[in-house]
């Protein structure tokens, strides 16, 4: 079968062994892939890294079709659609071996192309959690690069009252196209006025900070616009400074989402299906996927002005190319013939 992989910090397509259901992993699905989406920040940042080592598998957001269960899988047959999420079990990859736990049952192959970016939305989805808000209340959404993009729909799907910005007026117009009112240039000359009513001159309820820049001001400058006893949502790449003053006087919350949620990087939860209980771990990452899923389903969050590209397996390195040029470039699928 074919995967993508790094080698010698580029993209390329190789010839790899498919995987197979084994007793020794009864729970998890062999899924034929249709879509899976490029991370533009995980797998760029992956790329630029000069200690990955060549064969390395790119990827961990997909969607496609059941073809075989393992003999502890309950929820999921032969023939159902499904999105899967999580390295190293998700990757560009044409099969895929996946544990039951990471997969969503979808209603319909139509919602396949949406369902390729669950992972991410799993992602925006915790990301959004972490803020514990209550509907009402107000978020400035600094950066709208997919995840941005996401995050800023999940928060006007939870009646938050939302605010985005972003240097590049395309994305702006994406993030208005997705039916989001308060999007504005970062350097609007009026931006600090905007913002003052928004808010009735108090600040923001939360921030979630989405840009990746290293600019050394920017947590200081997401600080000066957040109300006392705000939150600050680090979700992109940005330098980890500030001023123990600013924070001080603002006695702020500072959050840092780990991925999709409790039960990442757990193999007990991940591979071995051992579920946290409901009543005591109300969002784990699998009901997180689900959740996005349900919300892609419903209409809730609008997948269609995000997809930038797509491109055929054999052409990834067109894919990993126009998320190189930023620009309006959002999300890129990969499609499976």
């Amino acid at each position: 079968m074919k995967k993508v992989v790094v080698m010698d910090g580029a993209v390329r397509v190789v010839e790899s062994d498919p995987p197979v259901i084994s007793m020794e992993r009864p729970n998890r699905v062999l899924i034929k892939v249709h879509y899976s989406a490029i991370s533009p920040g995980t797998e760029m940042g992956l790329l630029a890294n000069p200690n990955v080592p060549n064969g390395f598998a790119l990827g961990y957001s997909a969607a496609g079709e059941v073809m075989e269960t393992g003999s502890g899988v309950t929820g999921l047959k032969k023939g159902d659609w499904v999105a899967c999420y999580g390295a190293p079990y998700v990757h560009h990859a044409e099969l895929l071996a996946v544990p039951e736990m990471l997969c969503a049952k979808l209603s319909s192959k139509a919602m396949l192309k949406a369902a390729a970016f669950a992972g991410l939305g799993a992602v925006a989805v915790h990301s959004v959690r972490r803020m514990r808000l209550q509907f009402g209340e107000s978020v400035w959404v600094i950066g709208l690069g997919l995840l941005g993009q996401l995050i800023l729909q999940i928060c006007a799907s939870a009646n938050y009252r939302v605010l985005a910005t972003d240097m590049s007026a395309d994305r702006c117009e994406v993030a208005k196209r997705s039916g989001i009112g308060h999007v504005y240039l970062a350097d609007h000359e009026e931006l600090g006025s905007v913002m003052r009513e928004f808010t009735e001159g108090c600040g923001f309820d939360a921030i979630a900070v989405c840009a990746h820049s290293q600019n050394k001001q920017m947590v200081n400058m997401a600080l000066e616009q957040l109300a006392f006893r705000g939150k600050i949502a680090i979700v992109g790449n940005v330098p980890m400074e500030f001023s123990r003053e600013l924070f001080f006087r603002k006695e702020a919350d500072f959050v840092i989402a780990r991925a999709a949620g409790p039960g990442r990087y757990d193999p007990q939860y991940e591979d071995q299906g051992v579920d946290y209980p409901r009543a005591y771990v109300r969002w784990t990452e699998s009901r997180n996927l689900r959740e996005f899923v349900r919300q892609i389903e419903a209409g809730d969050v609008n997948i269609a002005p995000l997809i930038s590209a797509e491109i055929p397996l054999e052409e990834v390195e067109k894919g990993y190319g126009k998320l190189a040029e930023q620009g309006a470039t959002l999300g890129v699928l990969l499609r499976y013939e």
